[in-house]
């Protein structure tokens, strides 16, 4: 399976809502001074960046410790992917802090690579997260077609 195929709808919804739309933020105020002819807003882009990844990198952090909890027997296992999450969740306060901590220094550089760095580390975790398309498995598409009469539902 290619790694962003764009035929599946995981694939899609993945660039439309969560990248497109859940980066509106960063680029609906770049956009806007654009088109009303007022100066960009350039130092303002680490910030609008972290406002974007803080809710998919913990949603996703969330997520990934409800699913090994659900999915793990090994218990050593189960606290060794623990343990990996409370060090993004660590690292992900680390980002945060230093990114607004920066930008108050007056800094641009560094916050944006910091920013961006989150950004990719949340999008991953989205990703990886919805690799299975958990949302739409069969369990489900088997129920629906139960309910609904399946006449409709493709495979």
């Amino acid at each position: 399976m290619k790694l962003f195929n764009f035929s599946l709808l995981k694939t899609k919804y993945f660039w439309i809502a969560v990248v497109i739309i859940g980066t509106a933020g960063i680029w609906l105020p770049v956009l806007l001074s654009l088109l009303l002819g007022e100066p960009i807003q350039i130092d303002e882009i680490p910030i609008n960046l972290t406002t974007f990844y803080i809710s998919i990198y913990f949603a996703g952090c969330v997520d990934t410790i409800f699913r090994n909890i659900d999915l793990l027997d090994n218990k050593y296992e189960l606290k060794s992917k623990l343990v990996s999450i409370i060090g993004l969740i660590l690292l992900f306060i680390v980002l945060i802090v230093a990114t607004i901590w920066l930008k108050i220094e007056k800094h641009f550089v560094v916050p944006l690579i910091l920013s961006l760095f989150g950004s990719f580390i949340g999008l991953k975790l989205w990703w990886d997260n919805y690799q299975e398309d958990p949302t739409y498995n069969e369990i489900i598409r088997e129920e629906s077609k139960e309910k609904h009469g399946g006449q409709k539902w493709k495979q």
